[in-house]
């Protein structure tokens, strides 16, 4: 337990059934309208927690002064690498900071503190899907450093990669692929979420650096200079 930048204090603990839809609930309201109007990252992490790729070991719980405020939830992945076979890896997502505690610096104990837990777990590597401008500072670079792709084989800035073990990248080309596919039907959605209180839907300023962001996506042609003679 330690205290926050304001005077109350945080506690970070794995969560527990009893959480999941507190946990939901807090994964709503940090989302809410950010990446399009409404959200879908709750419904992902109630269905993610009835895949086989959910890793309740490092699934966590902020706490404030006792009351459910953040959240970060793992899951596995993997690299389908272009020499054959395929290397493991590690998710996290949806990481939820409740809007009121945002910027307090939550968000980084509650990455930190499931990237040390893997480690600490035996876990090599981590791929996520973020916005580099803000993981950059837990030290993931663009998975194209390593020649780590989309699964159509493409790069993105927002394909991010860490190792947790020196090096264990180093052969690693190939395809990035998550281990919970998340194709929710409008219908489920709006079921599901009638269940939280109504919330106004809105267009914002992030959901269109949202949407550039994912359009920076693209091929690489080695020697492709070569082609245009």
């Amino acid at each position: 337990m330690w205290k926050g930048q304001s005077a109350m204090e945080w506690s970070i603990r794995l969560e527990t059934p009893a959480n999941y839809r507190a946990a939901e609930a807090v994964t709503r309201e940090a989302f809410w309208n950010v990446y399009k109007p409404g959200c879908d990252e709750h419904y992902y992490l109630h269905l993610l927690r009835y895949s086989p790729a959910f890793l309740p070991e490092l699934t966590f719980l902020c706490e404030a002064d006792g009351v459910p405020a953040g959240h970060i939830a793992c899951s596995s992945s993997r690299i389908d690498l272009n020499t054959g076979g395929r290397m493991d890896t590690i998710t996290f997502g949806p990481l939820s900071v409740l809007p009121a505690y945002q910027k307090l610096g939550m968000g980084r104990r509650l990455v930190c503190h499931a990237l040390r837990s893997a480690a600490a777990l035996g876990h090599k590597a981590v791929i996520i899907l973020g916005d580099p401008r803000h993981y950059g500072r837990y030290g993931f670079f663009c998975g194209e450093r390593w020649s780590i792709a989309l699964e159509d084989g493409r790069y993105l800035p927002g394909l991010q990669a860490l190792e947790l073990t020196p090096g264990a990248l180093e052969n690693a080309a190939g395809r990035f692929r998550e281990g919970f596919v998340f194709q929710p039907s409008e219908g489920d959605l709006a079921r599901f979420d009638a269940q939280f209180p109504v919330k106004e839907k809105a267009i914002t300023v992030s959901q269109t650096e949202f949407q550039v962001m994912c359009g920076l996506a693209h091929e690489v042609i080695p020697n492709g200079f070569m082609q245009y003679l």
